[in-house]
């Protein structure tokens, strides 16, 4: 999946309440430096917060290597 197709799917999840799962991935693959250009440098932490559902819940977790 590249360029525009990967941005139509992260669009389309995201309006389907998917956004905090692609925001983990997005922060595992930062400290793992597989992003690339969008590579944050000497990533070692990482927060990912999250609100949303039916009954409003509220995830925040903190990784890192």
């Amino acid at each position: 999946m590249q360029g525009a197709d990967a941005k139509m799917r992260s669009r389309e999840a995201a309006r389907r309440g998917r956004r905090g799962l692609f925001l983990l991935v997005e922060a595992t693959r930062q400290l793992r430096g597989e992003r690339g250009d969008r590579r944050v440098r000497d990533a070692r932490l990482t927060c990912v917060s999250g609100t949303g559902g039916w009954f409003c819940a509220n995830v925040t977790m903190i990784l890192g290597v």
